[in-house]
């Protein structure tokens, strides 16, 4: 999930330039650099304390908070991550138990149990490009995290049997919550590319698609021969989405293919006459999957709304916030105004920090916070999924770290942060009006029916401030009982108080969910 700009090579371990910004991002893949280290390994559970540099005591200050129900926006449908690129590995974890615990039991019950994990309901399974299954698909991939096997043998034939890691994965993900499933690509099948590789040749510059037209159909035909056979097997696929950040030069470092504008809509013309002949029931197009809402993606908005038939034939606009500050964002949804646009569903498919180094801390998390809060109120997006999940790497990607050599499991304060959406905000809540008079405090509530039928109302505050603030309990009026859970650098998605006749506590540089019901 990279881009599509002039690619440089500044040094020898720089994949790429975007937008001027040299990044070097660790095993998540799609925004990284081949060079970016392990973590080293180490037995010490408390290798990765919150670095946060104490503060001086903090003011309490109040904070008002406006709430009206009657004015509504979307409606929920998710909160998800992908299983790219280490699913393929953990989900074969059966060694170095903690309590008795698989690791790889520990990590799906982290992501995707509603009463000791984050709760999430959708899981985005990557159809792999093969470069797993024969050396001479390796070239450009040095990482073997971030290579992935395809269903076809030397001879041709599907076997079902392979990529069983990431299968036990996606199969407990589903076991425990995720109700959604995403099948998306990074790059076509090796056999059908222009050089047999999961990723572009540099020396062609990543100007051009590396999936010949001539095998369009092709490529369409296998995706959705894996789709049909996984429904088939009773898994709950609602979306495929066969091209992924298109706009990015894919030469290397990881599965990946370029389409200009062009290609992408001729691309994914014959992709739905696939579609529309297998007519599988409840499946639909996720797609441009652009890497940003702006600045490279209007090309391909363009190029997408000029063609009547994708227009109409799309259902969401998915697209990943990397890049994308609060005016990108807002232009965005300017753009689709002026096009008359203004309906269009919209899903946060991909994202992570781009920053290197391990945080488990505040820091990672509240910048998590922010994205998830802002990509909410300003674009009103249905579903927010993140990239990696799991991570072994050096930097700030994964929801959980791990070490591959004792199968260690590290949490984040990141995984808790999005807990404090995902466990609580769940489909089918519809987003009302938040306000608060704190510019340091991103708001959002949502309301919807508990699993006893009761009416539940959710808010979550993202305090960036260095004051501890307090809301009268009065703007919960009308609801009879309720919960705070905080997560700070003193708690992780933990309860800490009750709701009732007196303020609600919102710790400074923290993630707040208060949870009320009539």
């Amino acid at each position: 999930m990279l881009m599509k700009r002039n690619l440089k090579k500044l040094t020898a371990f720089v994949l790429c330039i975007c937008m001027g910004i040299t990044l070097i991002y660790g095993c998540s893949g799609k925004k990284d650099n081949e060079g970016a280290t392990e973590a080293k390994e180490t037995t010490d559970s408390n290798k990765e304390k919150d670095t946060q540099k104490e503060t001086e005591p903090v003011t309490v200050k109040d904070l008002k908070l406006t709430l009206d129900e009657g004015v509504t926006y979307q409606t929920i449908e998710s909160f998800g991550a992908s299983g790219a690129w280490w699913s393929q590995d953990v989900g074969g974890w059966t060694e170095g138990k903690e309590e008795g615990v698989e690791p790889r039991e520990q990590i799906a019950e982290l992501l995707y149990d509603r009463e000791k994990g984050i709760g999430l309901t959708n899981y985005r399974y990557n159809i792999g490009a093969g470069t797993a299954d024969n050396p001479s698909n390796y070239s450009g991939i040095g990482d073997i995290w971030r290579r992935a096997e395809s269903f076809l043998d030397e001879n041709g034939n599907y076997d079902w049997t392979k990529d069983e890691n990431a299968i036990w994965f996606m199969n407990k993900a589903v076991d425990k919550g995720a109700k959604e499933l995403v099948f998306f690509c990074n790059s076509p099948i090796v056999s059908l590319t222009k050089n047999g590789k999961g990723c572009g040749d540099a020396n062609e510059g990543g100007a051009t698609s590396n999936l010949p037209k001539e095998n369009y159909r092709a490529f369409a035909e296998y995706v959705l021969d894996v789709v049909e056979h996984f429904i088939g097997e009773g898994y709950p696929v609602k979306y495929v989405s066969p091209v992924n950040e298109p706009q990015w030069e894919w030469t290397g470092g990881q599965e990946g293919c370029h389409f200009e504008p062009d290609e992408l809509v001729e691309f994914l013309n014959v992709f739905l006459d696939v579609l529309e002949e297998r007519n599988i029931e409840g499946l639909e197009l996720s797609a441009p999957e652009l890497g940003e809402w702006g600045n490279s993606s209007y090309k391909y908005y363009d190029a997408i709304f000029a063609d009547e038939r994708l227009k109409n034939a799309l259902t969401s606009l998915d697209v990943h916030s990397y890049w994308s500050d609060t005016n990108a964002k807002t232009a965005l949804m300017d753009y689709l105004n002026k096009k008359g646009l203004s309906g269009l569903d919209l899903k946060m498919s991909e994202w992570c920090e781009m920053k290197n180094g391990r945080d488990t801390g505040m820091s990672s998390a509240l910048e998590l916070a922010l994205t998830v809060q802002t990509d909410l109120t300003k674009l009103n997006v249905s579903s927010w999924q993140y990239w990696i999940a799991v991570s072994c790497y050096d930097y700030r990607d994964g929801l959980i770290y791990v070490f591959k050599g004792n199968h260690e499991v590290v949490e984040t304060k990141r995984l808790w942060a999005l807990g404090n959406f995902s466990r609580f905000v769940r489909p089918g809540y519809v987003r009302v009006d938040s306000k608060t008079d704190n510019l340091n405090v991103l708001s959002s509530a949502f309301k919807g029916t508990d699993n006893e039928g009761r009416e539940n109302l959710v808010v979550v505050l993202v305090n960036n401030s260095d004051s501890q603030l307090t809301i009268d309990a009065g703007s919960f009026s009308g609801y009879s009982s309720g919960e705070v859970y905080v997560t700070d650098k003193e708690h992780s998605l933990e309860k800490t108080e009750d709701v009732k006749n007196t303020p609600v506590n919102v710790p400074a540089k923290s993630i707040v969910t208060v949870t009320v019901k009539k």
